[in-house]
């Protein structure tokens, strides 16, 4: 079995470094996918829309995936405090 104080990477919270830097990486990446689009820098018309929708739809993805991660950091500490009825099922028949 497994000891509570060692837990697997994505079951720990994270911390607010990485919560900073992820939301910090996924607005620039979207950011430049805009600006693009809009036509800020000298790209060619055949590679300005492709690239701008990749890198738009890169960021709108990952923030979703981000915010599905980091939007249960409060419930996962107290689920691993207190066990489920699951899980005190399994300690009661050992």
């Amino acid at each position: 079995m497994r000891p509570e104080t060692l837990k697997p990477y994505d079951k720990r919270p994270p911390s607010k470094l990485e919560m900073v830097f992820s939301y910090l990486v996924v607005s620039i990446v979207t950011l430049l996918g805009l600006l693009i689009l809009f036509g800020a820098f000298g790209i060619d018309q055949r590679f300005k829309l492709p690239l701008g929708v990749i890198l738009v739809g890169y960021g709108l993805i990952r923030f979703w995936m981000l915010k599905s991660r980091f939007g249960h950091t409060g419930d996962k500490e107290e689920s691993l405090e207190k066990p489920d009825k699951e899980e005190e099922k399994n300690l009661r028949n050992q």
